[in-house]
């Protein structure tokens, strides 16, 4: 926090043994330079991903001082961007992702420890200022309205995946769900360990099909940020507003269309807002998939930016 307040250069910490493809950060930019301050954040963020490429990080001591460096110089280029509210300022707004990204990170490294039911209380607590823009914090708050009770929401790109872990662990929302990235599953191996004997998916899951037998213990849903949703081994997707659910006790009874909120996407299309571009994506995969979606953006207004709704 001294570091933070008084806006003193980080240092960054040394790379693990082994860690070739780490970062060499020689100098930390003037503190109050609010975009180079970002662009040291994501470099610590790639130097902590340099880590990652053959799995999990091994030296979580190494892991939490990179992450915990990032949010410092995250949350200097928020200060030194000054404060407009979230979605008036993309450089801002990229600062706030990426401190959400950060502890993401950092739920994920406890969860390698003491399991997926550890929460905020454990490897938080969460900062009172951790913010994403409007137009993610609305399809988080979608995404995770769209699944059945119970269920594991897989999320494919960093829009979706920041977007729910934040609606669902900053804000508190649907504390029924497990919000897992895709990539995160299929890249760690820890964490593939921890939550297939957590979620108790057997021989199956230590086999491969971990996602087949996630499907028979409880509904899962996958975000369309993905093309189509993955493999599951025999499983049934069935199309839902915004995801594809496959699973026990799912019912012919979705969400209806006219329950999802898109107030805050009107808003970043008219202000050309970057985050909007990937959140249009995602929605113009739902619109195709479920046509009834359009009478839900043209209530709000947006339906001339989903080329699936234009006629």
């Amino acid at each position: 926090m001294v570091a933070i307040v008084q806006g003193t250069a980080a240092s960054p910490p040394p790379a693990p043994a082994g860690d070739t493809g780490a970062l060499r950060i020689q100098r930390a930019p003037d503190s109050t330079d609010g975009r180079a301050q970002v662009a040291l954040g994501r470099a610590y963020l790639q130097r902590f991903d340099a880590a990652h490429a053959g799995g999990a990080v091994r030296d979580t001591l190494w892991a939490r001082r990179v992450l915990d460096t990032a949010n410092e110089v995250l949350t200097r280029a928020a200060l030194a961007l000054g404060s407009p509210p979230p979605g008036a300022s993309p450089t801002g707004d990229t600062a706030r992702v990426l401190r959400v990204r950060v502890w993401s990170e950092r739920a994920l490294l406890a969860w390698h420890r003491g399991g997926l039911a550890l929460g905020p209380n454990t490897w938080g607590p969460l900062p009172g200022d951790l913010r994403l823009s409007p137009v993610l914090e609305e399809l988080g708050e979608n995404l995770l309205r769209a699944c059945p009770a119970g269920g594991a929401l897989l999320t494919a790109a960093d829009a979706d995946s920041y977007a729910a872990w934040y609606m669902r662990f900053v804000r508190g929302l649907r504390p029924d769900l497990l919000v897992i990235p895709l990539a995160v599953w299929r890249r760690d191996s820890l964490f593939r360990v921890r939550a297939a004997a957590d979620l108790r998916l057997g021989r199956r899951a230590r086999a491969g099909g971990w996602l087949g037998a996630l499907v028979e213990r409880r509904p899962v849903c996958v975000s369309m940020a993905l093309d189509r949703p993955p493999d599951a081994q025999g499983a049934t997707w069935r199309t839902r507003p915004l995801v594809w659910v496959a699973g026990p006790q799912v019912t012919d009874d979705p969400v209806p269309p006219r329950d999802f909120v898109f107030a805050a996407l009107k808003v970043a299309v008219d202000n050309h807002d970057p985050w909007a571009q990937p959140v249009l994506e995602l929605y113009g995969r739902a619109a195709r998939a479920t046509a009834r979606l359009c009478e839900a953006f043209s209530t709000f207004g947006v339906s001339g930016a989903i080329e699936a709704c234009r006629h």
